[in-house]
């Protein structure tokens, strides 16, 4: 079937300003549902929505799949100065075991090398305090690779220094997803690790190193329950058995409502596969490659849900031309697209270059294992993101990340309308590539996990 391109994207332009549904599925999941924690009902919650949402917008076969997941719970927690019984405001790194101790606090400045080994023996036995920043000039140390120099040096907690004033808190992990197995499961973690605010690490480093005990109780507990993904399709008409993916994580944190991690990755996903699935009842075009639409549990908690998927499909079933990923969609607007392996870039450029946008197409020169493609990359699967904030240009008010302030009014749903559209557009022309012009995969598993190998302790590019 010959494709009217201009009149196909006129159409899905024009359906995507007038006919969006992305207000109501932002305000369904932060404000009616709100935090998502996978193993939460809030998720359950989000989880139904999502496939009746999908139902609705016509796709074959919408879906829930269960995983079994392992999850974290915390609380209450509480920390103070011994001496005069001072509060300190704390929050666990997720995953963080539970400790109950009165330690001496011992500075450690940034945690490189240099800095634990000044301290010496006198972290033994220690809680200690570090930035969660870079040391200014030095090459970068990872957070998880700090944290293990500590365990190594013999501190029994850490106390992590947030960056933000305002008395802010998020949540952040302790460990590298690098470290994980393909299940996602965490295989060490190094101590017990909380963050402090910015104003209370002022105070703290005031009396650091002078004998100050430091009273430090965290109440946490490790179980297995179940996890859920959604999945529904729009098979393709030209080779229904080849797929394109496109994906993004429904749940967040403890405590936050996630409107840009990533309840505008959700909302995204949805109405693409609304644009899509109407555009081809209405006019009768239909994607050449059939597209899965999921939308995945436990993002938040290493990519299990990714991970469940992968294992569970492939290779049961062959494995996707491509995988995208949608992630922090109102961090700022589309730039392009940032490939994580380079043979499908030209292929990627040129398809957007058709578009007539200026959109761009990168290759990332790292395993990324920030988001759910990750779970995709590792078995040697093709996989992409959007660029939008990444190197440039991120929206200042969406630095709300893992707090309970990433709220609905962070996502700008007029740029939201624009991904829409954008990815019906790419994805159109992408499934209807004819297959002898789309590049044979040549990756492979065991040189990926080397690659990653050889990057591990790393830190990736981010500017």
């Amino acid at each position: 079937m010959e494709i009217d391109w201009q009149t196909v994207d006129r159409w899905l332009v024009g359906e995507a300003w007038v006919g969006s549904r992305i207000d109501a599925h932002i305000a369904k999941l932060c404000r009616e549902i709100g935090p998502r924690w996978s193993s939460s009902p809030e998720e359950k919650k989000a989880v139904e929505y999502v496939t009746e949402q999908m139902a609705a917008n016509g796709l074959t076969d919408p879906r829930t799949e269960e995983f079994e997941l392992d999850t974290w719970e915390h609380g209450p927690d509480e920390a103070s100065i011994v001496e005069d019984g001072q509060p300190i405001d704390v929050k666990p790194l997720l995953n963080c075991p539970p400790v109950d101790t009165s330690s001496r606090l011992v500075d450690v400045g940034f945690g490189m090398k240099h800095e634990i080994d000044a301290a010496g023996v006198g972290l033994q036995g220690a809680i200690a305090i570090m930035n969660l920043g870079y040391e200014p000039f030095s090459v970068p140390k990872p957070l998880p690779e700090r944290l293990r120099a500590l365990a190594a040096a013999g501190a029994v907690a850490a106390l992590i220094v947030e960056q933000k004033g305002g008395g802010r808190l998020g949540y952040r992990h302790a460990t590298d997803k690098r470290w994980s197995d393909e299940a996602g499961t965490v295989l060490s973690h190094p101590l017990p690790a909380v963050f402090t605010t910015r104003e209370h690490g002022v105070l703290l480093r005031s009396v650091a190193d002078g004998g100050t005990i430091l009273s430090l109780k965290i109440r946490s507990r490790s179980f297995t329950t179940t996890g859920y993904s959604t999945l529904a399709d729009l098979p393709g008409q030209s080779s229904p058995d080849e797929w394109i993916l496109l994906g993004a994580h429904h749940d967040t944190v403890p405590g936050s409502p996630g409107g840009n991690d990533d309840a505008s990755g959700t909302a995204v996903v949805l109405e693409c596969s609304r644009l899509m699935s109407l555009l081809a009842r209405e006019l009768g075009v239909r994607p050449g490659r059939s597209i899965r639409f999921a939308t995945w549990g436990a993002e938040e908690q290493n990519h299990q849900g990714s991970a469940a998927y992968v294992r569970s499909h492939h290779g049961p079933e062959p494995l996707p031309r491509l995988v995208l990923n949608l992630d922090e969609l109102a961090a700022g607007p589309i730039k392009g697209v940032v490939l994580q392996f380079p043979h499908l870039r030209p292929l990627m450029q040129q398809t957007l270059d058709s578009m007539g946008d200026g959109l761009r197409c990168h290759v990332l020169d790292h395993v990324d294992s920030s988001g759910d493609a990750f779970s995709f990359a590792r078995r040697a699967i093709p996989t992409g993101m959007l660029w939008r904030w990444r190197f440039v240009g991120r929206h200042p008010d969406a630095d709300f990340n893992h707090e309970p302030g990433d709220t609905a009014d962070k996502v700008r749903p007029k740029e939201l309308r624009e991904y829409a559209w954008q990815l019906a557009r790419l994805l159109l022309r992408l499934s209807n590539v004819p297959a002898s012009d789309w590049p044979e995969n040549p990756l492979r598993v065991d040189e990926v996990a080397a690659r990653m190998k050889q990057e591990a302790g790393s830190v990736g590019r981010t500017m």
